[in-house]
């Protein structure tokens, strides 16, 4: 017969924490928070979260706590950034449990603040926070999130939140992702050239992708016609995007005829060469050849 755990639960930690003695819940979040590394415990992070949420106004304080260490306190390459994702996840909690619309939406504008966080780890914890509030309450969460594409990092991660296939799996209509998809899409195409060199608009394009091919794969043809339509207003990376979430979904499976009208789409939406005299077809390692040829000779 297993012998029963002596070893406290997290919500005996929280229920003590509230109570005045923290100490313990600190070091358990320290030492099996998995941080620094590039997994933090996330479910220990959400398990604390909710039990916090749980534990009225001052479980609730200590969130707050948490999710208001910067920099200073938790620094990137520490243990310590697992307090802050604690804070962070507690949003989330909070708001998958609203009651109502405005309780919801107060919950992700907080959660808004903290997309563009120098720390992976607690960017990493927005998303998995916006995953909570769109598996419980799928609609509202995605009207409360117009406006998360007014920045690169927090339009990734409200892509990156809408990539989950375990979240489609809550959708029964998917005009409404697609019309924030259609944001991040919008503030890509206005990127000015400057900004199409940074890791924000770059990391928007890669998650995009991925969150275009998830929908299409749990709404196909809805998916494939806002696909024809946008390569026609694409630019030359959102293209590259589009032509990405097909290869996606063509290997998942999509069916012939949505794959093929998708096809013909994004080729036509290729602009021609400024002078077809000039077009020498695919340029991929002819420097190199041409050069190493060259002395060859």
């Amino acid at each position: 017969m297993a012998r029963p755990s002596l070893a406290p639960s997290v919500e005996d930690l929280v229920r003590d924490a509230c109570r005045g003695a923290a100490g313990p819940l600190r070091e358990l979040l320290l030492r099996r928070g998995g941080l620094p590394g590039p997994r933090p415990n996330l479910k220990l992070a959400e398990a604390t979260a909710q039990a916090l949420v749980s534990g009225g106004d001052e479980g609730r304080r200590l969130i707050e706590e948490m999710r208001a260490m910067g920099d200073n306190e938790a620094p990137a390459g520490s243990a310590f950034p697992i307090f802050p994702m604690v804070g962070v996840l507690g949003l989330g909690v909070v708001a998958a449990r609203a009651q109502d619309e405005d309780h919801l939406k107060v919950a992700l504008r907080a959660l808004h603040d903290h997309a563009d966080d120098g720390r992976r780890e607690v960017r990493d914890a927005v998303v998995a926070a916006l995953g909570l509030a769109l598996k419980a309450q799928p609609l509202r969460t995605l009207e409360g999130l117009e406006g998360w594409s007014d920045g690169y990092f927090h339009a990734e991660l409200m892509l990156q939140a809408l990539s989950d296939p375990s979240m489609t799996q809550h959708l029964q209509d998917v005009r409404l992702p697609l019309v924030r998809v259609q944001e991040a899409f919008a503030l890509a195409a206005g990127a000015p050239r400057a900004h199409q060199r940074t890791h924000g608009y770059r990391a928007l394009l890669r998650t995009m992708s991925g969150a275009i091919a998830t929908l299409g794969t749990r709404f196909p043809h809805p998916v494939a016609q806002w696909v024809e339509e946008h390569a026609q207003v694409a630019t030359k990376d959102l293209l590259a995007v589009l032509n990405t979430s097909l290869d996606q979904l063509s290997s998942g499976g999509l069916r012939r005829g949505d794959a093929q009208s998708m096809h013909e789409a994004l080729d036509a939406a290729v602009p021609p060469p400024r002078d077809p005299r000039w077009d020498v077809g695919p340029t991929r390692g002819r420097g190199k050849k041409a050069r190493r040829k060259g002395r060859q000779g």
